[in-house]
């Protein structure tokens, strides 16, 4: 998997703070994707102690974790200080009666702070589960930020993640858009081993999103990001511009004039062995005395 790509993390934190300042957008994709990545957490066994969710946006996947896991401390992260502003107020403890009949059955708030995906503020081997829905692929340097899941992982821990994969927005492609890269699963797969974890199991699913216009396609693909790389054109696009992909994206639509956008969706998750390679690659090695022998 390569190192490095060519997104520029300070447009990418430009964008999400334009998308958290202006509130109300759709996360329809995001909450779908979240629900099935839920799902995954049925086929595996675990009862964290300590929960982070890497690129937490406005808090919607903690409120799931802490219905799921009510004992559980939980923390947050992003990039963003107005999504972290955001998850505060949603993920507020309830008050007056309501409190009290919670008081005894769910973990206290959680934990939100502001930092980057390749710098995790927290100890190492300090939590039981990393959680992080799409947010991966918004990593200049992702072999990094699986470093950073393992570091804080304690052994037996699980990172749990979904991610777009390379055949996201393929007709976009086809139109001659220059998009973001995103990550193969099997590059994943190799990522999760190469940072010490175990038994990676990667499964991929693809998701197609039908939209009225052209247009209305447009709208939906920049408020998921839009086009953060380096060698991005720096200047003002006229409407001009905007005609001319309206109209190349609209001559793809089907009989019933709607536009399809297809989305490819990678889940993955792998364990943190229980002989958990440290920071600098050594692995720790126990020995037993054997028994006396007669």
């Amino acid at each position: 998997m390569s190192e490095a790509n060519d997104l520029d993390p300070t447009a990418v934190r430009r964008q999400f703070a334009r998308r958290a300042a202006r509130g109300g957008v759709p996360e329809f994709l995001l909450r779908e994707v979240e629900r099935r990545l839920l799902e995954h957490l049925d086929l595996v066994r675990i009862d964290p102690g300590a929960i982070v969710d890497v690129g937490c946006g406005r808090g919607p996947g903690l409120l799931a974790l802490r219905q799921r896991y009510p004992r559980a401390a939980l923390a947050g992260i992003d990039v963003v200080e107005g999504m972290v502003r955001a998850a505060r107020s949603s993920l507020a403890p309830p008050r007056g009666i309501l409190a009290r009949l919670m008081r005894d059955r769910t973990s206290a708030a959680p934990g939100l702070v502001v930092a980057d995906m390749m710098q995790l503020p927290l100890a190492p081997s300090s939590c039981d589960l990393v959680w992080s829905n799409l947010a991966l692929h918004w990593c200049a340097q992702p072999q990094e930020a699986i470093g950073q899941w393992h570091q804080v992982l304690r052994p037996g821990g699980l990172a749990m993640f979904s991610v777009f994969g390379v055949d996201t927005l393929t007709q976009l492609r086809a139109a001659g858009a220059t998009l973001m890269p995103f990550p193969d699963m099997h590059d994943l797969g190799d990522a999760l081993v190469h940072a010490g974890f175990a038994d990676p199991v990667m499964d991929m699913e693809r998701i197609d999103l039908r939209y009225a216009s052209a247009g209305a396609l447009l709208d939906e693909v920049r408020e998921l990001g839009g086009n953060a790389l380096r060698s991005r054109f720096r200047g003002l696009r006229g409407g001009r511009r905007r005609r001319q992909w309206e109209e190349r994206i609209g001559a793809d639509a089907g009989a019933d004039g709607r536009i399809t956008l297809s989305f490819e969706i990678i889940y993955g998750h792998a364990w943190v062995p229980a002989a958990k390679r440290r920071a600098d690659g050594a692995v720790p090695i126990s020995f037993r005395a054997s028994a006396a022998r007669g």
